[in-house]
């Protein structure tokens, strides 16, 4: 695993302290309906909805306001700006810990968007010393452990949400983190060359979700380590299927070009 899986920014429906967050007015009933619309813009028309949020911010419309146009920020790509505005946010907003939390783990995702992972755990330590063991927030520590090689500690993280899991088949109260965090874990023993414990981790996590795209396309790359010449070719394809326009597609399909050619692939 030369780089973590990317998990897609998770952007937090949660309610701000609207104090100062009210354009003139505005009721508190108006402000949380307009705080969620743009909210809810931001993932269809992020760039429309940063203007919104910044006129609203000028307007009066406070943290609320601000929170969406770094929402915004985030979805358009412009992750540095957003990485230091979120930060600052967690540390101004008048709102519990959990969702200061929340966002410095929103912050985190940026800066390691930026390819700064330092940073970003940083900041991940500052969260969980609000939300202690919170698991998204393990699970994207984990993935700045991974960024800087630190597979052990990576593989640390993951095991809290991995065995913390309730009932001993591990059913996840979040299935998508659980499998997540499955595959992750396994793509970091293969870098510990741990291939038993990652084939596990892997195909566990692939019982659950057949044709999640960053599992098959590690389960594949074990198995070619492994000398499975056609295992892998097998979770490949299958990734080329049902996947054809993502990252892990694209990475599937210069392995599989490299097998046929009969070149080193795995990577």
């Amino acid at each position: 695993m030369t780089r973590p899986i990317q998990m897609t920014t998770v952007i937090i429906l949660c309610a701000l302290s609207l104090t100062g967050g009210m354009a003139q007015g505005e009721t508190t009933l108006d402000a949380h309906m307009r705080y969620k619309a743009c909210m809810d813009k931001v993932q269809t028309h992020a760039e429309a909805a940063f203007d919104d949020a910044t006129t609203w911010e000028g307007l009066g419309g406070g943290y609320p306001a601000r929170h969406c146009a770094l929402a915004a920020l985030v979805k358009i790509g412009h992750y540095g700006e957003a990485a230091q505005g979120l930060e600052k946010l967690a540390d101004l907003v008048h709102a519990n810990k959990a969702f200061k939390a929340k966002l410095l783990m929103q912050s985190a995702r940026a800066w390691i968007a930026t390819d700064d992972p330092q940073h970003a755990a940083a900041v991940l330590d500052a969260a969980l010393t609000l939300s202690p063991g919170e698991p998204h927030i393990l699970l994207v520590r984990a993935q700045a452990f991974a960024l800087q090689g630190a597979y052990d500690q990576a593989v640390e993280n993951l095991s809290l949400i991995i065995e913390g899991a309730p009932g001993t088949d591990k059913t996840f109260v979040d299935a998508t983190l659980g499998v997540d965090a499955l595959v992750l874990r396994g793509a970091a023993y293969r870098q510990l060359d741990k291939k038993d414990l990652a084939l596990a981790d892997l195909d566990q996590a692939l019982s659950l979700d057949p044709n999640h795209p960053e599992g098959l396309l590690e389960r594949g790359i074990v198995h070619r380590l492994a000398g499975h010449n056609e295992a892998a070719r097998a979770d490949w394809k299958q990734l080329l299927d049902t996947a054809p326009k993502t990252d892990a597609a694209r990475a599937a399909a210069a392995n599989v070009h490299m097998l046929d050619s009969g070149l080193e692939g795995g990577e």
